[in-house]
């Protein structure tokens, strides 16, 4: 009986056939290469291009034969259909390509927001303890909106720009608040007149209201139509502002106010400059919202006194402009408006999720944090803290994850593990300095606290490890070793000398209790 032959021996034995095999299928590799398949493919199409060719022209002579025998009209029919075969392909190219929407009917938001989908994930985020107040509010003014059927415009403009003086030409009988100093209106005020609603915001540079700018903003997004009311030209600070309210797609009337400062010459070349900064895409009308200015006069003893004289209200022109946006533009006003409300509550909801998500971070890191110092403190068996620190790790990346409801497995967090614990290698004397320093801030107690500064140097280690999984879930939504390695040695080689110190104070509270 011979001898089996071991896999290797087959191996050896058989390596001339192989090659023989290999160089075989290479030479046919070699006749039908790529390079070569082209070749061929490129001569199949070349013949039978001529047969094509020949095959049509042998048509259009015989077509062209038939035609000399034929009447004269039926040349002419056959002559248009192809003129009109031909020329039909191309216009409706052009066509499409200049296809622009119509300017009746005014630019919108480029997406349509699914509710359903937005109450379903605000649903969703409720019952993870998610603050949707605000969400819900915006979802619940929008139901409101629609009931009522009314058409909300957002005045919008710096302080003293005519807003509340716009709302008294309007409603005369209100009592309208007017400062022409700094601006009074620091929240929002609707005003109803007809059948539109007027909604006066803060004004943007208004004194101490900076911050107010964002509420005015937001109520432009709720409104169907804004009305951007200037003094002047076109302003830096204004031109950013239209920017953003251009970015927000909503469609607008920008007014000229105080006209009567101005000849009609000046109200024409203003309102040209107007219209080229803002691409034409908006009326520009010139009004005039009256209140008051303050005229100096001299009198026959020369001395000057001012005396405030009321102003010509030309308030027509502005309502002449936006009945003729909302004028047969109805349906697709709501349905921006309500795509405004849409996109502004998901928003918040994304907001606060976001800061749910962050709060509950912290709680988890501060948490796993603890228990590492207490493993740390506990330890007791040369290696046992390896053990204990490498479960509290895989339960504080877990944790993590499922608070951003971001799938992982348990290779991955191993991956993370082993990752960050490669850098511990090269900055173990780093921490346990940091570690130390922080103790001598404790009198009588220096670096000579055994458990305690190892405790501390763990508390450090958990602490950079749970932050830099939280930035990595949040800014890429999936678990990464990569981007955790990077963010974790930022964070550990910056960790600061406040943090030692409280993990410090943690970990004696912790010694003493036990």
């Amino acid at each position: 009986m011979s001898p089996k032959k071991s896999p290797h021996r087959i191996l050896i034995h058989d390596q001339p056939q192989r090659q023989a095999d290999i160089k075989s299928c290479y030479n046919v590799w070699m006749k039908f290469n790529p390079k070569n398949l082209m070749v061929v493919g490129a001569a199949v199409l070349g013949l039978l291009a001529v047969v094509l060719v020949l095959v049509l022209a042998e048509k259009l002579l015989a077509i062209w034969h038939y035609l000399q025998e034929a009447p004269f009209w039926l040349v002419m029919i056959y002559a248009t259909l192809l003129l009109i075969i031909a020329v039909l392909p191309l216009w409706l190219m052009v066509k499409f390509k200049s296809k622009t929407p119509s300017k009746s009917e005014p630019q919108g938001h480029g997406f349509d927001l699914d509710e359903d989908s937005l109450k379903g994930r605000l649903e969703k985020e409720q019952l993870r303890g998610v603050d949707t107040l605000a969400a819900e509010h915006e979802l619940a003014e929008l139901e409101a909106r629609r009931h009522r059927g009314l058409f909300h415009l957002t005045l919008f403009g710096h302080a003293s720009s005519g807003k509340s003086s716009l709302i008294q030409a309007l409603m005369p009988e209100k009592e309208i608040d007017t400062d022409v100093v700094k601006g009074t209106t620091t929240h929002i005020t609707h005003h109803q007149y007809g059948h539109l609603v007027l909604g006066e915001v803060p004004g943007y540079d208004a004194v101490e209201q900076a911050n107010l700018t964002q509420l005015a903003l937001e109520e432009a997004r709720r409104a169907h139509v804004v009305v951007f009311l200037l003094n002047g030209d076109l302003t830096r600070t204004e031109m950013t502002l239209f920017q953003s309210l251009k970015n927000i797609q909503k469609p607008m009337v920008l007014a000229l106010n105080k006209m009567d400062l101005y000849s009609q010459e000046q109200q024409t070349q203003l309102q040209q400059a107007i219209a080229e900064k803002t691409a034409d895409r908006f009326p520009v009308v010139s009004i005039s919202t009256g209140g008051f200015e303050s005229v100096q006069l001299e009198q026959a003893d020369g001395t000057v006194v001012t005396e405030q004289r009321p102003r010509t209200q030309i308030i027509k022109p502005l309502i002449d402009a936006i009945e003729q946006v909302i004028q047969g533009n109805e349906t697709a006003l709501h349905r921006f408006r309500d795509a405004g409300f849409l996109q502004l509550a998901s928003e918040k909801l994304t907001e606060a999720s976001l800061d749910h998500n962050q709060k509950e971070a912290m709680k988890i890191i501060d948490s796993h944090t603890n228990k590492a110092i207490v493993g740390a403190l506990a330890s007791v068996a040369p290696g046992s803290d390896l053990v204990i620190q490498g479960t509290i790790g895989t339960q504080l990346v877990r944790s993590l994850c499922e608070l951003y409801q971001v799938p992982f497995n348990q290779l991955q967090i191993d991956q993370v593990l082993k990752s960050t614990g490669g850098k511990l290698k090269t900055s173990t004397s780093l921490i346990l300095a940091i570690s130390g320093n922080a103790l001598k801030s404790f009198p009588g107690l220096g670096t000579a606290a055994g458990g305690i500064m190892h405790a501390v140097a763990y508390g450090l280690i958990f602490n950079s490890l749970g932050q830099s999984v939280h930035l990595t879930l949040q800014k890429h939504g999936a678990l990464n070793p990569e981007k955790t390695q990077q963010s974790f040695e930022e964070l550990l080689i910056g960790s600061s000398q406040n943090l030692a110190k409280d993990l410090a104070k943690m970990a004696l509270k912790i010694r003493q209790k036990s």
